[in-house]
Order: C-alpha cells, then structure tokens, then sequence
C-alpha cells in the first residue's frame, strides 16, 4: 500500500508540473494562444460536422502534434534564452530548428484538416 501512495504522490507532482507548464506555454506565448482558439475551433467544426470515430483520431493527433511541437520550441527558447541574452549561433540554429517543427506540425495539421473537413464541407 506505502509503494501505492508513494507512486500516486509522485504522479500528482509530476501532473501539477506539467499543468504549471502548460499554464505557462498560454501566458508567454501568443501562438500557444493562436493554437488554442484554433483547436476551440477545430472541436466546435468537428462536433457540428458530425465526424466519424477514425476522424476525431486524425484530428485530435494533429492538434496534439501542434501543441507537443510549441511546448518543446517554448522549452528550447527558455532553455536558450537561460544560458545567455546575447545572440550565440548555436542557440539561435536549435530556435529555429524548433520553431520550424512547429512550422512542419501546423501545416501537416492544416493538411489532416483539410484532408478531414473536406468531405465534410
């Protein structure tokens, strides 16, 4: 039962960090901001098209994509960003790799979208 209670305690740790994060992913970053109105929009068109069962799972991991991708350039910028203020090549080539996943992601979501909603509209 300790080793139970033990896990659940470090589970809920590691769900309050993650939540903190995500919390702070909306409060720095107007794209995160931008992806948020856009999923809002996604699940409203979705739920008002009547989407299938394997078209929910195609969207739902495309937005998940977007927002896994932002988080991780978030993380490197702040990550980044600690080490020095000053421009270093290195950190600005690992914030622009980042920021073109989230590049890659929101067009592959856009693709799914269209791919999706289009049968649709």
């Amino acid at each position: 039962m300790r080793c139970f209670t033990q896990f659940s305690a470090e589970c809920a740790r590691s769900f309050a960090c993650a939540f903190r994060g995500l919390f702070s992913l909306l409060a720095t970053q107007r794209c995160a901001r931008i992806h948020a109105v856009a999923t809002v929009a996604v699940i409203i068109l979705g739920i008002i098209t009547g989407l299938s069962r394997v078209e929910w799972c195609l969207i739902i991991f495309a937005c998940a994509a977007v927002w896994s991708a932002e988080a991780l350039n978030t993380a490197v910028e702040f990550l980044g960003d600690s080490v020095t203020r000053e421009h270093h090549p290195l950190i600005g080539k690992a914030k622009d790799i980042a920021a073109g996943a989230v590049l890659v992601a929101a067009i592959a979501a856009v693709i799914v979208g269209a791919l999706v909603f289009g049968a649709h509209l």
